[in-house]
């Protein structure tokens, strides 16, 4: 066999390949069952706020630290622990809105634990790794109880990032076509993205509508619903590179159809992190989107 007609059966095989991914639908089941149950959770915590919304990120942070420990030290049981306490404490300080102690709380437990470490690669992983859990659940809790539109902030970016997710996965699946990151995430495609983009605008006008603002604020709605959209999808990638760096194809398998914690809400993640730094830089944006500034 030629080399010609060698690469053309490899790129057959390859485009099967691809076809039998967008037509597997065997994980949609348990996808859905278990996306309901969380999303219904996630909802009543945020609704009731205070230590129920503490509570939950505490649940899913200590799912979170053993499944990074999982990944980047299993036979060191003090990567867990440390990643637990600072993430806990940080969620905690959060909790009664002081996240500049929460964040010092954080360093310290990093910087203690990184100094078990002896290489450079270590010391990231270790303290990369509990900044990476403990800092976007902190800010969650903090963009919750931060002011009377806490509520909204928290169920723009739910609705935002659910329908970034969901159009992502089906446009992925039904759409298919270049892979974006073939190294990192065989199975991540433009067309995902870009469906998750545009859902994602469409959730934040939503919202924009839903809550009642000022029409002239629709524009920023929407693009802020995209951003945030992208943002998440690109916190989803940086788990796969995550993944792939540690050589493993979930961070775990607790939650049925989706892997690990980590897994499902790494796209929250990220998000929270954007909306937290564009609050904290601007404390009234809020204020102006949901129509209660001056």
């Amino acid at each position: 066999m030629s080399a010609v007609s060698g690469d053309l059966t490899l790129s057959r095989a390859e485009q099967a390949a691809q076809g039998e991914r967008r037509s597997d639908w065997s994980d949609l089941g348990p996808r859905i069952v278990s996306s309901l149950v969380l999303a219904i959770g996630g909802v009543t915590a945020a609704y009731f706020g205070g230590p129920w919304i503490a509570g939950a990120c505490g649940a899913a942070v200590v799912a979170m630290s053993w499944e990074w420990a999982r990944m980047s030290e299993p036979d060191a049981p003090p990567a867990f622990l440390f990643a637990l306490a600072g993430s806990l404490g940080a969620v905690m300080f959060s909790s009664w809105q002081h996240l500049d102690f929460a964040v010092m709380w954080l360093a310290a437990c990093c910087v203690l634990s990184a100094c078990r470490r002896r290489t450079l690669a270590g010391v990231i992983e270790t303290a990369g790794g509990a900044f990476y859990i403990g800092l976007p659940a902190a800010i969650f809790v903090w963009l919750r109880d931060r002011g009377p539109e806490g509520l909204e902030t928290i169920l723009a970016l739910f609705a935002i990032i659910w329908a970034s997710d969901i159009f992502a996965y089906f446009g992925g699946k039904i759409i298919g076509g270049p892979k974006i990151a073939r190294g990192l995430s065989p199975n991540k495609t433009y067309s995902g993205i870009f469906s998750g983009i545009i859902a994602g605008a469409a959730a934040g006008l939503g919202c924009g509508i839903l809550f009642h603002v000022e029409p002239r604020y629709h524009v920023a709605w929407l693009i802020i619903g995209a951003v945030i959209a992208f943002t998440g999808l690109m916190g989803d990638l940086f788990e796969s590179f995550l993944k792939r760096r540690f050589g493993v194809k979930d961070a775990s398998r607790l939650i049925p159809g989706h892997g690990g914690v980590l897994d499902r809400i790494d796209s929250l993640m990220a998000a929270s992190l954007l909306v937290g730094a564009a609050l904290a830089f601007g404390p009234r944006a809020t204020a102006l989107l949901f129509g209660t500034g001056l």
